[in-house]
Formats: structure tokens, sequence, C-alpha cells
């Protein structure tokens, strides 16, 4: 028998939220700005499109949207940036960051992915020894 998902909801429950399984689930959306700790658990991937001021905490794919601005310390197992970050981040398992990603800081991850545009300035390091 399978195990139901990590967030206890069956696909067809998620879908009747309007969520559907594997789809972003959005968090902070364009023009909302919030302050504090965000955590998550699911492996879902969760999209901030607004701002962000704080920590986010992370079992899976954060996605930082084109649009958003996140202030503060990132420790997650993916990360995939369109946006602005400004701080420490960690990701567990890779990092990608788009042509419009600008993170300012220290970013550290087995895995690197860097698109031709993106602006990383600040300490890097990568390679097994940086999850």
């Amino acid at each position: 028998m399978a195990e139901p998902p990590a967030d206890g909801l069956q696909p067809a429950a998620a879908a009747e939220r309007g969520h559907l399984p594997g789809a972003p689930v959005a968090l902070i959306p364009s023009g909302a700005r919030f302050e504090g700790l965000v955590a998550f658990r699911h492996a879902d991937p969760v999209r901030v499109d607004g701002e962000l001021r704080g920590a986010v905490v992370g079992a899976g794919l954060l996605e930082i949207g084109e649009s958003a601005r996140v202030e503060g310390r990132i420790e997650v197992a993916q990360l995939r940036v369109a946006g602005a970050v400004e701080g420490r981040v960690r990701a567990r398992e890779r990092a990608e960051l788009l042509p419009t990603a600008r993170v300012n800081g220290e970013l550290r991850t087995p895995r690197l992915t860097l698109a031709e545009g993106c602006l990383l300035q600040g300490r890097c390091q990568t390679g097994p020894d940086a999850s």
C-alpha cells in the first residue's frame, strides 16, 4: 500500500484545494511581503514571488521568482533563483541561478548551475564538502 504524501493530502484532495502534486505551492505571491521564519517539510516545490525578510528552511525545492526579493538565511534541499537574494544560502543538493538571478552573500551547494546573465557576488563553495 502506498503511503500518503508528506502533507497528508491524497492527490484528489490536493487537487480539490487547487494544488496538484509536484506543482509549486505559491508561498508569497507577487506584491506581498512577509517577515519571519518560513519552514516546509514536504517535497513539493515552494515558490516566492513577493518580498521575504527572514529565514527559509525546507525539505524540497524553493523557487524564487523573477519579481521576488529574499533577504536572510535560506537552507533548502534544492534552490532555483530568478529574482534577488541577499544573505546566507545553503542548498543541500543543488542550486540553479537563472539569467535574471541576483545573489549577494554566501552560497554553499554541492552542485551549482549558473545561467549566462546571472549575478553572483560574495563567497561561493561548491562540491561534495559544500553540502
